[in-house]
């Protein structure tokens, strides 16, 4: 198994999760120097928690009450301006990801190589998010989604890179739960608070937008970085540029970018466009949708938050990743076959609970994965952020491919093939050999 940090005991591993324990996470030192000003115990794993939901709520929510606008200015391109919207702003994230990881691995202050980029990010992405509900032209929107994406990157590259950067391997299941809760509790609320501000999208963007600077603060005072003024760093060569941007040789790691872009697209494929699942496939009215939304997203929560709790510690316990990982794809698999072949909305709450087991699982693992194919630890927070086209791509995708097969097939064919895609993503953990 491949490890993020030099050999540490267990008790030094677990400093940053136990409140009871001395400050001073296992870290890499022959590459790294020592933290200036330890972080307060027992902190980092509910700060992470914090941060993944101060930035994954407003945006998911965003998200969904931007279609809403989007209806407001014209209901019959709804679609087709989503698409152009979310294809433009997921290519935009993918690259900025990269490109800010990047930065990030080489950024030496006084404030360490990640936090400066969360603090900075945070306050644009909440600007962006402010500006969105002031303007009714789509080219507008556009721009302002572009915007957001660009300055969301900044934050979360960075912030995917504190998990191999501050905790140990024997950690990294209670750790990524701590970042799966965060993920579950953002998606979720997010869908809660799009269903509640539906009807009112302006001023529910308004609402919103200023978790993501909060969060921003957050990790930036709370889980301060080490200094990372002694540290060496190569001098820029466009040459060198350009071969760093480029994703490693490495089959593992190639491997786990598919898996976890097929498992995630399959679910992107009936969240990305739920709104119109139930307005247009079950037939409900834009305010029952945003009722149904609701109540699914705090089902969503609960159940979710039972399956990361539970197999987070269970994976570090038993040592075994790639058996979550099948189980949790299989389960998403299954959840969708329900409002394939029963149009309702029991179908779709079905969907919102197995869906959410499956989900749950498989965020508990997935930061453990990716972090244990890494095939170098001088350039972690850029090939996280390559890894992490793999939460964006579905974001393309999904919108372009439902386009496709919804006029051609109807939903019944989109939910078949979200489920075959789903299925397909989780036996790509199979062949991995650094994840047992």
């Amino acid at each position: 198994m491949a490890t993020v940090s030099r050999p540490a005991t267990k008790g030094a591993a677990k400093e940053l999760f136990m409140p009871s324990s001395p400050p001073g996470p296992a870290i890499a030192q022959d590459s790294v120097p020592p933290r200036r000003a330890p972080a307060r115990p027992g902190l980092l794993g509910p700060v992470l928690c914090a941060a993944y939901v101060s930035w994954m709520l407003p945006f998911h929510a965003a998200s969904t009450l931007v279609q809403s606008l989007l209806g407001e200015l014209d209901d019959d391109t709804k679609l087709q301006r989503y698409a152009v919207m979310a294809t433009t702003g997921a290519l935009t994230a993918m690259c900025a990801n990269i490109a800010f990881g990047l930065l990030s691995d080489r950024t030496r202050s006084r404030f360490g190589r990640r936090n400066p980029w969360i603090l900075t990010g945070g306050f644009g992405t909440t600007l962006a998010i402010f500006g969105l509900s002031f303007t009714q032209s789509f080219p507008v929107l556009l721009t302002l989604w572009i915007l957001l994406q660009i300055s969301l990157n900044a934050v979360v590259a960075p912030m995917v890179a504190i998990l191999p950067d501050r905790v140990a391997s024997a950690d990294l299941g209670k750790a990524s739960s701590w970042i799966g809760v965060g993920q579950l509790l953002g998606s979720s609320l997010g869908a809660v608070a799009a269903g509640v501000l539906l009807t009112v999208p302006a001023q529910g963007l308004r609402w919103i937008a200023g978790l993501v600077a909060l969060g921003g603060l957050l990790v930036f005072f709370a889980a301060p970085d080490r200094p990372s003024t002694a540290m060496p760093v190569e001098p820029f060569a466009a040459r060198t540029l350009a071969r760093t941007l480029l994703p490693p040789r490495d089959a593992d790691f190639l491997w786990a970018l598919i898996g976890r872009l097929l498992t995630l697209l399959g679910l992107s494929l009936v969240m990305v466009y739920q709104l119109y699942v139930l307005t247009d496939h079950l037939g409900l009215s834009s305010a029952r949708a945003g009722s149904v939304i609701g109540v699914a997203g705090a089902v969503t929560a609960l159940t979710a938050g039972v399956a990361i709790a539970v197999c987070g510690p269970l994976s570090d316990r038993v040592g075994r990743r790639k058996v979550f990982v099948l189980i949790s794809a299989g389960t998403a698999a299954v959840s969708v076959l329900p409002l394939a072949f029963s149009p309702s909305l029991g179908a779709f709450f079905t969907f919102a609970v197995v869906g959410a087991l499956g989900y749950g699982c498989f965020v508990a693992v997935d930061q453990v994965v990716m972090t244990e194919v890494l095939p170098d630890q001088e350039n972690r927070a850029k090939n996280l952020g390559i890894l992490n086209i793999a939460n964006t791509l579905p974001q393309v995708l999904a919108p372009v491919v439902a386009m496709a097969v919804v006029p051609a097939f109807g939903y019944r064919g989109l939910f078949l093939l979200a489920a075959t895609t789903a299925a397909v993503g989780g036996l790509c953990i199979v062949p991995i050999r650094r994840v047992p």
